[in-house]
């Protein structure tokens, strides 16, 4: 029973991982299509990736095991980030087609949805730390992860994306 346990598992985990790579590569072409520039698209997955590339890798690194629960959380997180990244965008276009400054635009993106955003990373990140009292360890990661993540999402997208706009890239 024991290598199909392990069979079956080895095969959900490397499914989850193509279907995060999946995910990654639908959104990509979404936020392309939504900027309406390849390299604009590309760029907005920055702060997207940000979380699961800093938190993975610092799991990897630590040498901390990355199971089926663990695994989900990339996904979700990602799709956390971009829903945040695109309502940040939507305000600093706004701010762009206003005639403000790219810096005057960031400032104001920030005054309209910083609060937004925090709110539902609290509100999320809380309901989700709930699955922490499980008895269930796979569960226990997960809750532990997402909070984990989506306050890596939030500082990509308070701190990283500001800073891109701002700068020679932007």
């Amino acid at each position: 029973v024991v290598p199909l346990v392990y069979k079956a598992q080895r095969t959900l985990l490397s499914g989850l991982v193509n279907s995060t790579g999946l995910a990654f590569a639908l959104i990509c072409v979404v936020m392309i299509l939504i900027l309406r520039s390849p390299l604009a698209g590309l760029l907005s997955m920055i702060p997207n990736v940000f979380p699961v590339v800093v938190i993975f890798g610092g799991m990897g690194w630590l040498g901390i095991y990355v199971d089926i629960g663990t695994m989900m959380c990339a996904s979700v997180a990602m799709g956390v980030a971009v829903d945040d990244t695109v309502h940040y965008l939507t305000w600093f276009r706004r701010g762009i087609l206003s005639g403000l400054d790219r810096r005057a635009a960031v400032r104001l993106a920030y005054e309209r949805c910083a609060t937004a955003m925090i709110q539902t990373t609290i509100i999320g990140g809380l309901g989700l730390a709930v699955f922490m009292l499980s008895t269930f360890t796979p569960t226990q990661r997960f809750g532990l992860l997402m909070l984990i993540l989506l306050s890596a999402a939030l500082v990509g997208d308070l701190i990283f994306l500001p800073a891109l706009l701002a700068g020679p890239i932007g």
